[in-house]
């Protein structure tokens, strides 16, 4: 089982299937994660309306594929009430991967927060421009699904077809971000290089000191 979550560098073209697994939960990830700590104080992305249009612009950038619903084209409403809709639905991911990461057992209400947001949208199959048929998804409440329901989805796939065993949190201790691990064997310990620099920063630091300290009793 468990430990935690991060984009491919290369959102557009994964070169492995841990990696399109690792994309296919990208916006659930990606919502986690903007959540972080910054010199040991917690620091929130989306701060406010705007901050989270800002955010959703860019994150669906990266992963356009996940982020298109049909029939909701009309222009996204970014109110208080749908910022904190989504902190909700955050926490109740970020549960859901503390509780894979620590190898717990997942109840039944963990889910709900969850399964609401799926409900809001549902599968049909629909008639390409070349007559080829494909599966899309559509939404019961667009005002509402639109940004909730493409993150709830990613969720939904990430959780079902991911190996939970590549699932981690930053072992930086001042750290809390979640990644997939995509390396092939699977030992990353870190979310990125600079958390690997500062955690043996501090490691090294504190063998020194404690050096010190020997040398001087």
């Amino acid at each position: 089982m468990p430990k935690a979550a991060e984009p491919s560098e290369t959102p557009h073209s994964p070169s492995s299937a841990h990696e399109a697994l690792a994309l296919r939960g990208a916006l659930a990830l990606e919502l986690i994660n903007t959540e972080t700590l910054d010199r040991g104080k917690q620091r929130d992305t989306l701060s406010s309306p705007e901050a989270l249009a800002r955010w959703w612009e860019d994150v669906c950038a990266h992963y356009p594929d996940q982020c298109g619903i049909a029939g909701a084209e009309t222009p996204i409403i970014w109110t208080s009430d749908l910022l904190e809709t989504i902190k909700t639905l955050r926490l109740a991911l970020r549960t859901l991967v503390t509780h894979v990461v620590e190898q717990q057992v997942i109840e039944n209400d963990e889910l709900q927060p969850i399964n609401a947001i799926l409900a809001l949208g549902y599968a049909a199959l629909e008639r390409t421009e070349q007559g080829a048929v494909k599966a899309a998804i559509h939404l019961r409440d667009p005002e509402q699904g639109r940004v909730l329901a493409p993150i709830a989805l990613s969720a939904l796939g990430f959780f079902t077809e991911a190996d939970w065993r590549r699932l981690h949190q930053c072992r930086h201790d001042r750290c809390i971000v979640f990644f997939y691990d995509t390396t092939k064997s699977g030992t990353r310990r870190w979310c990125s290089p600079g958390c690997m620099n500062r955690a043996r920063s501090i490691q090294h630091y504190q063998m020194t000191r404690k050096a010190a300290v020997l040398v001087s009793t």
